[in-house]
């Protein structure tokens, strides 16, 4: 089970939108019993409004000294209303309902991921040293790494696979028989134990 995670950053609100979800705030958490001792206290949530409130509506048709003062007083109530976010999240039970009746959003858990695609557009070329080869493939969404294979050509049902990792889409393998014809195959690596490799592309190492 997820447990809910409240919503403690307020950047991506507009400066009026701000002082109407710090003021949802403070009128969801008044009297609310499942947050008896909210902290920050109440009345500094309140004067942090009110001062923003005031330089808000000063800053409309004002100076630059009002938006530079109004941008100080935006940061101060974003500071308290983010204190306020963590005092719902400890006192919050891990109970979504509670949560939303402070006021607070809860954030949307995270979709998993499944399967990663096939690496596409697999490539080798010739490596800078002798007995080197460079691979890479087109980047795949999600991947955390890349499993880059080779192994003895021609491939057979029992061929023994080579493997070595990297976080890159981009790996130069080192240490092969110059001369030698290699297969060679990528995967990417996600959360899903699920693995879908690219084509497999064959090339003599020089």
């Amino acid at each position: 089970m997820n447990t809910p995670k409240v919503v403690t950053r307020f950047a991506r609100y507009k400066d009026a939108d701000l002082e109407q979800k710090a003021q949802h705030i403070l009128t969801s958490l008044t009297g609310n019993a499942h947050f008896p001792t909210p902290t920050p206290a109440l009345t500094e949530l309140q004067a942090a409004i009110t001062a923003y409130s005031t330089a808000l509506e000063k800053a409309m048709d004002g100076t630059k000294q009002d938006t530079a003062v109004k941008n100080q007083a935006r940061d101060v109530l974003e500071t308290v209303i983010s204190k306020l976010a963590l005092y719902v999240q400890l006192n919050g039970n891990d109970d979504v309902a509670i949560i939303l009746s402070s006021g607070f959003d809860v954030s949307k858990p995270a979709a998993p991921v499944g399967i990663l695609d096939k690496p596409e557009n697999l490539i080798v070329s010739p490596g800078a040293a002798k007995g080197s080869v460079d691979v890479s493939v087109n980047a795949v969404a999600h991947a955390s790494g890349y499993q880059y294979e080779h192994t003895d050509a021609p491939v057979t049902a029992t061929s023994a696979w080579t493997v070595i990792t990297d976080t890159a889409a981009f790996h130069t393998l080192s240490n092969l028989q110059s001369g030698k014809e290699y297969a060679f195959r990528v995967t990417a690596i996600g959360s899903d134990p699920s693995r879908v490799y690219s084509d497999v592309i064959t090339s003599f190492v020089l």
